[in-house]
C-alpha cells in the first residue's frame, strides 16, 4: 500500500511538471523558426501530454475510481500521438515549401496542406473528449470541483463544434480558435494540483 502511494505521489508530480512544459512549449513552438529546435518541440509535445495527463488521472483517483477518467486518460494519450504527428508534418511541409508559387502549384500546396489540417482536427476530437470526460469526472471533486468541470465541458464543446463548423479549414482562420483555452484550463488544473499537495498527502498518507 506504501509502494502504491509513494508511486501516485510520482506520478502527480510528473504529471505537474510535464504540465508545466506543455503550458511552455505549446506557445513558444508557434514562433520557432529554427527547424531543428521545432522538431525537438513538436517532438516532446505528445509525450508532455500524455504524461500530464497521467498526474492528472492519478489525481483524480485519489478521490474516485472513476472509469471515465480512465477513458479520458486514453484519449489524451491518443491525442498526444496526433498532435506529435500533425506538428512534425507541419514542420516538414513549412521546411519544403517554395518561397514563390507558380499558378500550377497552388493546387498542390493547398492539397498538402489540407493534410495537416486533417491532423489537426483528429487531434482536437480526441483532446475534446479527453478534456470533456476529465471536466466530468472532477464534478465533485473537492479540490477541483464544478467550476473547474463545468468550465472544461464548455470550453471542449465549443472548440470542437467551431472544428466540425470550419471543417476542413481551422476555425483560427474564419472562427476564433478555442484550443488554447483548453490549454489554460490544463495549466489552471496544474496550478490547483500544486495548491492542494497538502490534501494530496492527507488522502494518501
Amino acid at each position: 500500500m506504501l509502494d502504491n502511494n509513494r508511486m501516485t505521489l510520482k506520478w502527480i508530480n510528473i504529471g505537474i511538471i510535464c504540465g508545466f512544459l506543455v503550458s511552455v512549449i505549446y506557445p513558444l513552438i508557434q514562433f520557432i523558426s529554427n527547424l531543428l529546435l521545432g522538431v525537438i518541440l513538436a517532438a516532446s509535445m505528445g509525450i508532455l501530454l500524455s504524461l500530464a495527463s497521467v498526474g492528472l488521472y492519478y489525481f483524480i483517483q485519489i478521490h474516485k475510481n472513476s472509469i471515465t477518467s480512465k477513458i479520458a486518460l486514453c484519449s489524451n494519450i491518443l491525442a498526444g500521438l496526433l498532435l506529435t504527428q500533425m506538428f512534425l508534418v507541419q514542420l516538414a511541409i513549412k521546411s519544403s515549401k517554395p518561397e514563390i508559387l507558380d499558378e500550377s502549384d497552388k493546387w498542390v500546396w493547398t492539397t498538402i496542406n489540407h493534410i495537416h489540417y486533417g491532423l489537426d482536427v483528429a487531434w482536437d476530437v480526441y483532446i475534446f473528449l479527453g478534456t470533456i470526460l476529465f471536466a466530468i469526472s472532477i464534478f465533485q471533486h473537492p479540490r477541483l470541483g464544478k467550476i473547474f468541470s463545468v468550465t472544461g465541458i464548455l470550453i471542449s464543446l465549443v472548440m470542437i463544434i467551431t472544428n466540425v463548423i470550419t471543417f476542413p479549414i481551422p476555425p483560427s482562420i474564419d472562427l476564433m480558435d478555442f484550443g488554447p483555452f483548453i490549454g489554460l484550463w490544463y495549466l489552471g488544473i496544474t496550478i490547483k494540483i500544486i495548491l492542494s499537495r497538502k490534501w494530496i498527502h492527507l488522502q494518501i498518507g
